[in-house]
């Protein structure tokens, strides 16, 4: 099913028969004479405003027929007209995404039918033709677009009447069942009568209460429960023109029928599309053939992609691309799809078994392809109620997703769980924990030369042997005070001063400085920690440590180490630790304050008896 020229001319009374409505001409300083004709035509219009596109639609408003006091004149009567046929062309009939302009080729045809004097004056043009390529057109681009932005082109009045008259969805809020009465529509002199879509202006304001939240939702469940005896496959049967309107319709419902069936293109400016009929023929009442012939000439795939965008072709050079198509609708009477046959319901049954075939995915009960049942045409339609089909459909899908995740499950628990622990299992070492010694403390042989941090946590070598058992943990004793022996103020990896060591032409500045305040202080306590053998054990200390072996293969350093050996006599101890920095007379050196005790101000104060620790335990 598809709108056609048949629905064209039965709601909207639009004629068929005259020349294509393209390529449309492009007018010259039209933004010049425009303004100058609707000059002076009403008093309180504002200055003529306009886009490159076109006449701005605002400005058009002020020639409406309610804004001029009556009598009107015969040039008011003229621009109004004007100004009504631009806004009927660009914002009713061939919609554009220019929301607050009007196509300024549409101004010559206005402009030609509002000062035309008598019916002659007029091209006649095929203005339904135009308007179901346009509509063609907008839907296919439509079908492509993916912007929230994007609109239905075209015109979607006719779509929306389209639809109400075939499918029983959406519809407004009327009496459709209620015919006119004699006198409502009579028109003494039978010059406007009433189309077969006139019905749908009987609507009823609603409010938005009333109206359906998410409705594109809404109506495509209802398409989806629609029934084949619902839908309306001829509504302009002579019982239902008479019944709907008892005193006739207007001829132009009729007078075109013979381009119903053509297999001319359509044209609307430099858009060509073609029609189907051969493939929707129950709609016309006539016979289905199961496959349709293909058209006479083929639209080739170039021709369909031509629009204005991006484009400042003039019409000559559009005229050139698609001049034949436009001769073309000059025989549109003479090639027609023969509907001379009745339509078939056996034979339409047997078309849906190639459509569905064709175009159908259908889910049947697992069997064998040879043995699956023809295609039909209830496989388009449910097979059973359908009432809240969505909610239905969400949760049928809730409990399946539930009912797969369950059965996941119960898999991974009875067979991938066992085999990941049995692979963990193989993979995990054993492992046995093995106690790492604590070092000497730095006034015995083998010391951490004054690396007085304690150790918080014992270390564990695991070995890859037996099992592995609980950990017992070892409480850490609490570091002393600062100011008492062992505590934080003599940590001497702090460095000395800049200013007070300069031994910075080898590269090993830090290095020097620890030298040289530890060989200082360890020669004056020589004589309290067994004099030369003292000085023996920390030689061999030394030698042993690897950060001060690079040291002790300097010459340089090997000097200066000789000459701190002129302090082993001194018993000299080290002067008590203040907050400012000291000066040291016997070694010559300045004591920086940052290895001293740290300030009362940071709020430390050291305690009598510190409370004993909580054991950390190894996770």
């Amino acid at each position: 099913m598809a709108p056609t020229l048949q629905d064209v001319s039965f709601l909207l009374g639009l004629p068929l028969a005259g020349q294509p409505i393209g390529p449309l001409a492009e007018p010259v300083h039209w933004d010049e004479e425009m303004p100058a004709r609707f000059q002076g035509t009403h008093p309180g219009q504002t200055d003529f405003l306009c886009e490159d596109h076109g006449p701005k639609c605002d400005w058009l408003l002020n020639f409406e027929v309610s804004q001029f006091t009556p009598p009107m004149s015969e040039a008011q009567i003229t621009r109004s007209l004007e100004a009504y046929i631009l806004w009927l062309l660009g914002k009713v009939m061939f919609t554009e995404n220019h929301q607050t302009t009007i196509s300024r080729r549409f101004i010559p045809i206005a402009l030609e039918i509002a000062e035309a004097q008598t019916a002659d004056d007029i091209i006649q043009r095929s203005w339904g033709s135009a308007v179901l390529a346009a509509t063609y057109r907008g839907l296919c681009n439509a079908c492509t677009l993916v912007s929230p932005k994007s609109g239905l082109l075209g015109c979607p009045l006719f779509l929306q009447l389209w639809s109400w008259e075939r499918f029983p969805i959406g519809w407004s809020d009327i009496d459709a069942k209620r015919p006119f009465g004699a006198n409502e529509l009579d028109d003494p002199d039978h010059i406007d009568m009433p189309t077969f879509g006139i019905l749908w202006t009987r609507h009823e304001r609603r409010f938005a209460r009333d109206q359906v939240r998410n409705c594109y939702p809404a109506f495509t469940e209802q398409f989806d429960m629609l029934d084949d005896r619902a839908v309306i496959w001829e509504p302009y049967m002579a019982a239902a023109v008479h019944a709907r309107y008892p005193d006739g319709i207007s001829n132009l419902c009729y007078r075109d029928c013979a381009y119903w069936m053509t297999q001319s293109k359509i044209i609307f400016d430099v858009s060509v599309e073609v029609m189907a009929q051969q493939r929707i023929m129950r709609q016309f009442g006539s016979r289905q053939l199961v496959d349709p012939p293909p058209p006479i000439a083929s639209l080739p795939a170039y021709v369909h992609k031509y629009n204005r965008k991006g484009t400042t072709h003039s019409s000559t050079w559009w005229l050139q691309r698609i001049g034949s198509f436009v001769a073309e609708w000059d025989g549109a009477t003479t090639h027609v799809w023969p509907n001379d046959e009745q339509f078939d319901p056996q034979e339409f049954d047997a078309y849906l078994q190639r459509y569905t075939a064709a175009t159908r995915v259908r889910l049947i009960p697992p069997t064998d392809p040879a043995e699956a049942p023809p295609a039909s045409m209830h496989d388009m339609y449910p097979t059973q109620s359908t009432a809240g089909s969505r909610q239905h459909a969400g949760q049928l899908t809730a409990d399946v997703q539930d009912e797969v995740a369950r059965h996941n499950s119960d898999v991974v628990q009875r067979h991938l769980l066992p085999l990941w622990h049995s692979t963990q299992q193989q993979r995990r070492p054993r492992l046995t924990p093995t106690a790492t010694p604590r070092q000497p403390p730095p006034d015995r042989a083998g010391g951490s030369s004054w690396q007085h941090h304690t150790p918080s946590v014992v270390d564990f070598q695991y070995q890859h042997h037996g099992s592995r058992p609980r950990l017992t943990p070892t409480p850490t004793p609490r570091p002393p005070p600062p100011d008492q022996a062992g505590g934080s103020s003599w940590q001497q990896q702090h460095t000395p001063s800049v200013d007070d060591f300069q031994y910075q032409q080898h590269g090993l500045f830090g290095d020097y400085q620890q030298q040289a305040a530890f060989d200082q202080w360890q020669q004056q306590q020589v004589p309290f920690m067994g004099g030369a053998g003292y000085t023996q054990g920390y030689t061999q200390h030394t030698a042993s440590n690897p950060s001060w072996g690079a040291s002790d293969q300097d010459p340089e350093h090997m000097e200066y180490y000789s000459t701190q050996q002129n302090y082993v006599g001194m018993q000299t101890p080290p002067p008590e630790p203040t907050q400012e920095t000291q000066y040291d007379p016997e070694s010559g050196f300045w004591i920086p304050a940052r290895i001293t005790r740290a300030p009362d101000r940071f709020g430390w104060t050291p305690r009598a008896t510190p409370p004993p620790r909580n054991p950390r335990r190894r996770p």
